[in-house]
């Protein structure tokens, strides 16, 4: 008998191990996303601008959807790349930025931008976080990559980093039917 339970127990411990092996290989800030290569959900609402804004009005171009909010710590720290990164694409005609602030106030939102610099592209405006729950947000930062279809192609979990959209976004830019015609001579 005492041999039975050795082996149960031993059986046990190997399998308890081997699923804490597996966990290790899996990135905890990774949340994967339904949406992934299906439809983006469009909104059209209120900007931080006054402005009406809607997603499917860029249609044609690659939009970096990013949302945030003024009580988000990671926020601020991501807040210098997004600020970068706006700068470095201003001048390309195929991709823009669209921040969504969510669960926030307008004046919170505004206070961020004020003392954190605006980094010159439009935010949505979100207070009751319809857009998020729609597009499945868990938490900000949160940030998803729209083709020139509509269809979402990228979900990241977190602050966007130095070197991301190098290393992450341009290679699907690339990729694109109309990218490779613009590369031709």
């Amino acid at each position: 008998m005492k041999p039975i339970w050795q082996s149960i127990l031993l059986l046990s411990v190997l399998a308890i191990l081997a699923l804490f092996a597996l966990g290790l290989h899996n990135d905890p800030r990774e949340i994967p996303s339904p949406l992934v290569n299906r439809p983006a959900p469009d909104f059209a609402t209120k900007a931080l601008d006054g402005q009406p804004i809607r997603l499917s009005d860029h249609r044609g171009k690659w939009v970096l959807v990013n949302f945030w909010g003024s009580w988000c710590v990671s926020c601020v720290a991501e807040h210098p790349y997004l600020m970068e990164l706006a700068r470095s694409t201003r001048a390309r005609s195929d991709f823009l930025i669209i921040g969504v602030d969510f669960k926030d106030t307008e004046q919170g939102a505004a206070h961020f931008l004020a003392r954190h610099g605006n980094p010159g592209y439009r935010h949505a405006f979100d207070p009751n976080q319809k857009i998020a729950i729609d597009w499945g947000v868990y938490g900000a930062p949160e940030s998803y990559l729209v083709d020139p279809n509509g269809v979402i192609r990228l979900k990241h979990t977190g602050p966007l980093y130095p070197g991301w959209f190098e290393k992450m976004a341009l290679p699907l830019l690339q990729s694109t039917p109309s990218a490779q015609k613009e590369a031709t001579p």
